[in-house]
């Protein structure tokens, strides 16, 4: 019966769909039926749940003050504008595992009832998506159709192009139109999306300026976005990546659509160990009887010490961030259960 009634209502949607597009005149029910069984871009698919946001930020992302202070304030104030003048665009910066995948994938499931599984959430690879130069006409188009269609159906969208570094130099000028000043392009309003790049770039001059401000005694907490900002907008236009890639020159950055180049920092063993101590929990075994609690810090310290540390002789920073952390936790918990079953 109830499979029945799926098929009725699917048919029922359908018409409604084909009648919709025929004739011009809007059914009043027709988006209410529809909105109870797909994602819609309205409440409750669309949310704004700052709450959920900082909370996130607080317990599961370490060391990254500055991400913490400059990203509520603006989301916040992106959001809660009625018309925006523009797009908002963040620019993430830092080397591995520090935090700039997870905090677009927390901002997702903020922001959207669905999380990453939004179709008003997209993110592009660049090595996956965009790989190889000689292409880059047709990956424009793709982005262009693909960008135009998901703001169509949303205007609430947010999309996440990863790898940054690696992307052909002038595929992202295609979307210059779309972050720039502009109400309308062929009748859709980008103003009230968000678009953030990921980038490993600029994460050596990141560790410089972290590792000058360690040694004047000033706590991480202190430090002010201004330099990093103009530090990573230096290095990411001024300098070729590798293979002709990367936003060397890009028009988005001459013409300053960015609105925040946010810096993460390279973490210390303290954090590293916050890694591990909440990797940890996720497992029922710690919270079983079987795990002896007061073995958890020493635990901690032993994932933490098979980490890399860099620069050498000072060993200040993990080389891969928090990266390992999940691999190393997993390899752990396996090993103990082994052992008791052996004990047993």
């Amino acid at each position: 019966m109830k499979c029945n009634f799926s098929i009725l209502i699917f048919v029922l949607i359908l018409t409604l769909n084909v009648f919709n597009s025929v004739v011009s005149v809007k059914i009043p029910f027709y988006d209410a039926i529809k909105c109870q069984f797909y994602e819609c871009c309205r409440a409750p698919y669309l949310q704004k749940d700052y709450v959920k946001l900082e909370q996130y930020l607080k317990m599961k992302l370490f060391g990254q003050p500055l991400v913490k202070n400059t990203l509520i304030s603006a989301i916040k104030g992106h959001y809660e504008l009625k018309n925006p003048s523009k797009a908002l665009v963040l620019s993430f910066h830092g080397s591995t595992g520090v935090g700039k995948t997870y905090v677009s994938q927390i901002l997702a499931e903020s922001f959207y009832m669905k999380g990453t599984k939004s179709a008003y959430y997209k993110v592009f690879v660049a090595t996956k998506d965009f790989p190889h130069n000689e292409k880059i006409n047709e990956y424009k188009e793709r982005l262009k159709n693909e960008i135009e269609e998901t703001v169509q159906k949303c205007e609430r969208s947010l999309f996440v192009f990863d790898e940054t570094d690696k992307i052909p130099i002038g595929l992202l000028d295609t979307i210059k139109a779309y972050i720039d000043f502009n109400q309308e392009i062929e009748g859709i309003d980008f103003r009230k999306s968000v678009f953030i790049f990921l980038s490993n770039s600029a994460s050596k001059k990141i560790a410089e300026l972290t590792l000058d401000l360690d040694r004047k005694n000033i706590k991480r907490e202190s430090f002010e976005l201004k330099p990093f900002q103009r530090a990573i907008q230096d290095t990411v236009f001024y300098n070729k990546e590798p293979d002709n890639k990367g936003l060397y020159h890009a028009a988005i950055i001459e013409n300053y659509l960015i609105d925040f180049y946010i810096p993460f920092l390279p973490l210390e063993k303290i954090h590293v160990k916050n890694c591990v101590r909440t990797e940890l929990l996720k497992y029922k075994f710690i919270d079983s009887n079987l795990y002896e609690k007061e073995h958890l810090e020493e635990d901690v310290d032993a994932i933490a010490n098979e980490m890399s540390y860099e620069p050498p002789g000072l060993s200040k920073f993990s080389s891969s961030g928090c990266k390992r952390v999940p691999n190393l936790v997993r390899n752990l918990i396996v090993e103990k259960q082994y052992q008791l079953k052996d004990e047993l």
